[in-house]
């Protein structure tokens, strides 16, 4: 899966000429937390919550009397925001996304394509199509099988549920501790008795190590 099929097309974005106070306001408006900055339709930054309030004076600062009074209706967006964010491209890799996310303890990635804002891909869309893709928001059974890696015995188990009519949502994997040349496989399914599903794949001479309905 690619970027360009999670992100949100449609983004609120503001102009570096614009006032903390006037980004500030859409933050609120909009329930978010990160706003790129746009000149034209290309990006140049991005400014979050905690670039507002770093943009503040301390509170030993605001204590002196000679500190001056900042006032976020006359402070400019590009004098506090972020250069040069992190960006990805419409056909990058959700993987590598997620990985650029992560490693970098960031809340979004604008998406570019030819130096203009398409898009904008969250921790929170990431994190929404990984429960979406694991089915924990829907109801689901799951049966946990232990196989040996040999391709042929993951396509015998799901052949097994094609054959009862049972779509598999996700497939996760585990070490299986007793042997080093197995695996436990996960497979969510759509909601179903477990029990006849149970008894055909032991009979085809797998363990199954739990099933939940």
């Amino acid at each position: 899966m690619i970027v360009e099929e999670v992100m949100v097309k449609k983004v609120i974005t503001i102009k570096g000429d614009d006032t903390l106070d006037t980004a500030q306001a859409l933050m609120v408006e909009n329930s978010i937390r990160h706003l790129p900055v746009v000149d034209g339709k290309e990006l140049i930054g991005i400014l979050t919550e905690s670039d507002i309030r770093g943009a503040f004076l301390s509170e030993i600062h605001l204590k002196s009397n000679t500190a001056p009074q900042l006032d976020p209706k006359t402070m400019k967006v590009r004098d506090h925001m972020t250069r040069e964010p992190l960006t990805v491209f419409p056909e990058t890799n959700i993987e590598d996304a997620a990985l650029l996310i992560y490693e970098n303890k960031i809340g979004c990635l604008p998406v570019v394509s030819d130096k203009k804002m398409v898009g904008i891909v969250s921790i929170m869309d990431i994190l929404g199509l990984f429960i979406d893709m694991m089915g924990i928001i829907h109801s689901s059974s799951r049966i946990d099988v232990v196989m040996g890696k040999d391709t042929k015995n993951f396509d015998t188990v799901s052949g097994i549920f094609h054959d009862h009519g049972i779509n598999i949502i996700s497939v996760g994997m585990s070490p299986f501790n007793k042997s080093k040349d197995k695996r436990v496989y996960l497979f969510r399914l759509d909601l179903c008795e477990t029990g006849p599903l149970v008894k055909a794949i032991e009979e085809a001479g797998f363990k199954v190590k739990s099933a939940i309905s």
